[in-house]
């Protein structure tokens, strides 16, 4: 079948992916256009005859559990994420992060339980389709602004603590004011806190080094 012909079937496909699937799926186009191509090819041909199951490398290292205690108050970012804060020293916020947790009326979180995230960090380069795949789905994966700028309190100044200040990324997996989930990288450099909003559909890898926290299941 000439190749014109079989991209004209797979297109209309395409479109019906289920968008939380489509991360992974460009993660799989990319590894068979690569220069291992081949063997994913091979690999892929006995998954689909049913001959063997994938088994997915680990990606993260865990190292344990932190706390974030309860709130009794609704929870509004626009108001802490400042670069004129006086509770936590920040240096800027870019990506998508102002406009998609901080404009206009911003997001919002209600009142909050305690909550127990586990951290860990990356062995290898990741995309966040493949971490959020080892944590479990969208769900497991999520936090919250709550938790992150608790944890930021803790280390306003760029103390040590559970979030990485050797200039590494600390990554969080939070919903957006329109209820989407993003990744949500903060560092700490001699100026303040950097944080970086992005999508989750980014072909960036997030570095080996890097840390991850969600949910503890």
């Amino acid at each position: 079948m000439e190749k014109e012909t079989m991209l004209g079937r797979i297109i209309p496909i395409l479109t019906q992916v289920p968008v939380e699937m489509l991360g992974t799926l460009l993660d799989l186009l990319n590894r068979l256009v690569g220069e291992n191509g081949q063997k994913t090819w091979k690999n892929l041909k006995h998954l689909l005859r049913g001959e063997f199951e994938i088994k997915l490398p680990v990606l993260i290292r865990w190292f344990g559990t932190t706390t974030t205690p309860p709130t009794t108050e609704k929870f509004v970012p626009k108001d802490k994420f400042r670069k004129d804060s006086k509770e936590v020293k920040f240096y800027d916020f870019c990506g998508v992060f102002e406009e998609d947790f901080l404009s206009g009326n911003g997001k919002t979180e209600r009142p909050l339980g305690e909550q127990e995230l586990r951290y860990g960090d990356l062995i290898k380069n990741s995309l966040d389709s493949s971490i959020l795949e080892e944590l479990g789905g969208e769900k497991k994966a999520e936090t919250t602004l709550t938790g992150l700028y608790d944890l930021l309190e803790k280390q306003a100044k760029g103390s040590p603590g559970v979030l990485l200040t050797n200039g590494d990324v600390n990554i969080f997996y939070i919903m957006n004011k329109r209820g989407v989930l993003c990744a949500v990288g903060v560092l700490w450099h001699s100026l303040g806190w950097l944080v970086h909003g992005s999508t989750v559909l980014s072909r960036d890898a997030w570095s080996a080094g890097y840390r991850v926290f969600s949910r503890n299941p």
